[in-house]
């Protein structure tokens, strides 16, 4: 909170004495710097240069004017407060930006690694289903194979059976077929 009110101090008083001393007029500044890359940098050179000027002029009238001194310590004091409020924002920033990019990359790993963990275990479990339904299909086959081999079994014992009676049958013809040549 403190460094906020004095990052705004500096601001209206950085604005006043850019006001007082400045270069130019404020729409070629404006335009300047809606034309720049970086505007707060275009901005500090402004200052600087605003700074340097005013300087040399105001030393020559400084030497007559003591509470004028006064104003420009207090002034050059608030400047370079605002200068490293700026950069200590940024310094702020960069490590905030930074902390949150490594909270990205930790959640990443963690989804990533969550993801895998929860895929073993998807084919896992399709694995082990898979197992019970091959175990599952082997036992039926199993099974039908047995009633196949049981059912036919039972067509070739019936089948033998009926060749067995039909070849009797065919003996006791034969047999009969012999006697009536033979008798006659």
């Amino acid at each position: 909170m403190r460094g906020i009110l004095k990052v705004a101090a500096g601001i209206v008083v950085g604005g006043v004495y850019g006001m007082l001393f400045a270069q130019k007029p404020g729409k070629k500044l404006r335009a300047e710097l809606a034309k720049s890359e970086n505007p707060l940098k275009t901005l500090l050179n402004e200052g600087k240069k605003v700074d340097l000027e005013a300087r040399d002029t105001l030393v020559e009238w400084a030497k007559n004017s003591e509470e004028l001194q006064k104003v420009m310590a207090t002034g050059k004091e608030q400047f370079n407060a605002v200068v490293e409020a700026g950069k200590e924002m940024t310094e702020e920033a960069r490590k905030e930006a930074q902390k949150a990019l490594e909270e990205v990359a930790s959640n990443a790993t963690k989804a990533a690694h969550d993801l895998k963990a929860n895929a073993t275990k998807k084919v896992g479990t399709v694995k082990k289903a898979a197992d019970k339904k091959v175990t599952a299909a082997k036992k039926t086959a199993n099974k039908k194979v047995k009633v196949a081999k049981k059912t036919a079994t039972k067509k070739v014992a019936t089948a033998k059976k009926a060749v067995s009676k039909k070849a009797n049958e065919a003996r006791k013809t034969a047999s009969k077929t012999v006697k009536k040549v033979t008798n006659s």
